[in-house]
């Protein structure tokens, strides 16, 4: 009878897997498992050049413990496996095209679970570096700054490109490759997987190389299906547990790791050669006191033999007995034997059944679901689950209980009314449902299958994940990143699909921000980010939650009305204009040009529609951008001047000066005041500058100094924004230039230099020897005019000198420098 009950619960846990995998898309035939396609022929690949787990031997056969475990999985699931081999990124662009339907071996990492699903692992594996035999590393802290080449598209490699040690890394695409540049003394190093790495070197006879044992990034190696092949996934899992369980994944791992791990550990023995030098000093400690037993035993076994001759006399009463007792023992042995005959074949009977339960098992075990079965009035019969997190009550206190007794009313009544849905037709029902567990609320899908008249299956399966993903995808897909409003796509969807009749008039304004750029160049992206975010705030606000609002474009935003007039339109644009003019970023003024028109006619093209908009915007963008650059400008100014108060000082004394130059060198009124406007800008570029750099106290290291040469080219692309400043931007961007051609940014030489940007550099240098600087003493007006004359004809212009000198500073240099000398 106990034989009995144990077929009948196969049978009956046959059947619950079969109902389960015909859920998900897998029906159970006799002796095969087939696949949504009418097929048990799958698809697995692999790297080609990947030995001992994947390779092509000499009669073109795969081979390897990838493609042997593969085999066994499948022929554990009924399925039939082909192997297809090739280049290992390729191998990858095949399964995601869906060429393939797995892949035998790949090691897990969080990038790649973007990509791929995994089974369980099925091995632990490690890198190692592999250098020539003479080289010995420490750490992986030696392989700072140096060359090393990978495999391209391995894990070592992209966890050596990870490890921030500023590692070159050279990819090729086999073991073999790696290996032969690092022989060949091409590369000094090689991070590769231990095991393929020792099977190359053994294979073609690296006898010069060796392997660190440095252990890099241990991990998990698995098979790796789509993210969307949930069922092909689930046998794999399945199989693996099946071939672990019957001891066949064993002999897989040993016929083909096995050895080459005994080899490692071998390998592993010679870098602590002075630990086993002292050991073998202990052994033959150990051999001196094995002699001195040697001896006291040979002493007691004298003592025993006496005794042992004794024991040899009662040995030979015994052997009489034994005689005796011999005739007994054949008719018992008979017996035995028919008992024996008996007990194997009930062992062969339970060792069939626990194979049976343990492959029942095993798949229940990978499963992702909780399975209950129902009677026709909701009770529960039983429940199997994998992971009890997701149930609402243990085990053994949900048995019995009714839908209502455990889920809210109307989520019952569903659950129920499914139920007997499924009886009634004999078919798949399904229903999504939500729960609050734990105080969080999850997504649940069931899927309900009869088993019998009475019985339903019912497979739940946790969806929060996807359902949340799905939400997330279908919002990143319609929304602009930065300001959060609607891209460019749902304009574009939105726009085909209110472009009827019923939303005449179909009203379009454009919106521009206005000196984005200038600001971006004076303050950053993120300031220019800023600006943007602030804008789509005060759109939001100056329109009703129904009004599309999106952004198209770098600067471009449009508003998408339906049953909007053009006056309507104004009305909104003067709004929004209001609410604009009293916002700022920093000390930059929010400024936005619009333009809008308006469809009433259904035959209008809605292409024409939007141009007519945008060239209106851009009409009133030709008006309203001068000012706003100009604001901008002096907003920088200030800005500036804010960070540093010495620089305001300095610029009003260098715009002075420089004006009186002119003056005295007969430039034209217009001329004169370009010239003292050019010395206030000329260090507009410092905008940009670290605040720390500008006040820094002491001198300025070299990179620090690179930093600050870096002012004439921003000073340059401000200033070049506005029209009317476009001389003025190129002399800025000329006053470091030296008379010689050593100065920056473009080393220009003597009169191919801008007379404002000479004269900007005499008077700008003049002024900084004369202002007081925390990292040098200040020089007096005479020591300072001495220094232009000792740079004349190198750094400045030898004639404006000797002009600035006499004629605007008024200093007597020859008395000077005699006093001075004095």
């Amino acid at each position: 009878m106990t034989r009995g009950r144990h077929w009948v619960g196969l049978v009956v846990v046959s059947m619950l897997i079969a109902v389960f995998l015909s859920g998900y898309g897998v029906t159970a035939m006799p002796g095969n498992i087939k696949l949504n396609n009418n097929s048990n022929r799958i698809v697995v690949g692999d790297d080609i050049n990947y030995p001992p787990y994947s390779y092509v031997d000499a009669d073109g056969n795969p081979q390897g413990f990838n493609i042997a475990l593969a085999k066994a999985v499948g022929e554990a699931m009924g399925l039939t496996v082909e192997i297809r081999l090739d280049e290992w990124s390729r191998t990858r662009e095949a399964l995601e095209a869906g060429e393939i339907d797995a892949i035998s071996g790949m090691f897990y990492s969080e990038e790649r679970a973007q990509t791929y699903a995994y089974t369980t692992r099925h091995s632990v594996t490690s890198g190692d570096i592999f250098t020539q035999s003479a080289t010995m590393l420490d750490s992986l802290e030696d392989l700072r700054g140096q060359t090393v080449v990978v495999q391209k598209g391995d894990i070592v490699a992209e966890y050596l490109a990870g490890a921030e040690l500023e590692i070159q890394l050279i990819e090729v695409f086999t073991v073999n490759e790696a290996l032969s540049l690092v022989a060949d003394g091409t590369y000094d190093y090689a991070g590769l997987m231990k095991l393929p790495g020792i099977y190359a070197m053994e294979e073609q006879g690296f006898s010069e190389l060796r392997s660190q044992g440095l252990q890099l990034i241990p991990n998990d190696y698995s098979m790796a299906v789509r993210r969307d092949n949930e069922d092909l996934l689930l046998l794999l899992n399945g199989g693996l547990k099946i071939v672990q369980a019957t001891g066949e994944y064993q002999a897989i791992y040993d016929e083909w790791l096995g050895v080459y791990e005994e080899r490692d550990f071998r390998q592993n023995l010679a870098r602590y050669h002075r630990f086993l030098m002292v050991a073998g000093g202990m052994v033959v400690v150990l051999l001196g006191m094995s002699l001195f037993l040697r001896f006291l035993v040979h002493k007691r076994t004298r003592a025993l033999r006496g005794a042992n001759e004794e024991l040899q006399l009662k040995q030979l009463e015994l052997q009489s007995l034994n005689m005796e007792m011999e005739a007994s023992m054949e008719e018992l042995t008979a017996m035995e034997q028919e008992l024996r005959e008996q007990l194997d074949r009930i062992r062969e009977s339970e060792r069939r059944l626990a194979e049976s339960e343990q492959k029942n098992k095993a798949i229940v075990q990978a499963l992702p679901d909780i399975i209950f079965t129902f009677n026709p009035k909701g009770q529960f019969i039983d429940c199997q689950a994998s992971d009890h997190a997701h149930l609402q009550m243990p085990t053994q206190s949900l048995v019995g209980k009714f839908l209502e007794d455990v889920l809210p009313r109307e989520l019952a009544e569903a659950g129920l009314a499914s139920i007997r849905k499924s009886l009634e037709s004999g078919e798949l029902e399904r229903f999504e449902y939500e729960l609050s567990l734990r105080g969080e609320r999850r997504i649940y899908e069931m899927r309900l299958v009869p088993l019998e008249s009475t019985t339903v299956i019912g497979i739940t399966r946790d969806i929060t994940r996807e359902k949340r993903y799905q939400e997330e995808i279908e919002y990143l897909s319609y929304r602009d990143q930065l300001t959060g409003l609607y891209n460019r796509r749902f304009f574009e969807e939105e726009l085909k699909r209110l472009d009827t009749e019923r939303n005449l008039p179909l009203c379009l304004i454009m919106a521009d921000v206005n000196g984005l750029k200038l600001i971006n160049d004076s303050f950053g992206h993120a300031k220019g980010d800023e600006l943007l975010q602030k804008l789509a705030e005060v759109l939001t606000r100056g329109c009703r939650p129904d009004e599309i609002i999106a952004r198209i474009g770098g600067d471009e935003f449009v508003l998408l009305i339906p049953g909007m007039t053009g006056e309507q339109a104004e009305g909104m644009v003067d709004r929004i204009q209001k609410l604009a003019a009293t916002e700022t970023i920093g000390s930059v003024e929010l400024s936005i040009s619009f333009g809008w028109e308006v469809k009433t006619d259904l035959n209008e093209d809605m292409q024409e529609v939007f141009n007519r908009a945008e060239d209106y915007m851009y009409q009133k963008k030709l008006f309203e951008g001068p000012s706003m650059r100009s604001k901008t400008i002096n907003a920088i100014i200030r800005t500036l001047h804010e960070k540093n108060e010495r620089e305001e000082a300095h610029s009003k004394r260098v715009s002075q000066l420089s004006m009186a130059l002119a003056q005295v060198l007969g430039f034209s009124q217009r001329d004169v005041e370009q010239i003292r406007t050019m010395g206030l800008l000329h260090d507009i570029g410092k905008i940009s500058i670290n605040e720390e750099i500008l006040n820094k106290p002491g001198r300025l290291t070299e990179i620090e100094f690179e930093e600050i040469k870096r002012h004439p080219e921003i000073g340059y692309r401000i200033l070049s924004s506005v029209n009317d400043m476009a001389d003025m931007a190129e002399y800025v961007l000329c006053h470091h230039e030296r008379w010689d051609g050593t100065g920056y940014p473009r080393g220009l030489v003597g009169e191919s230099i801008p007379m404002q940007a000479r004269i900007i550099a005499i008077t700008d240098a003049y002024d900084a020897m004369i202002s007081e600087r925390s990292y040098r003493r200040t020089l007096t007006p005479e020591a300072a005019v001495k220094e232009l004359y000792r740079c004349a004809g190198t750094q400045f212009d030898p004639h404006l000198v000797a002009v600035f000198a006499e004629k605007v500073i008024g200093t007597d240099v020859e008395n000077t420098v005699v006093s001075l000398e004095t």
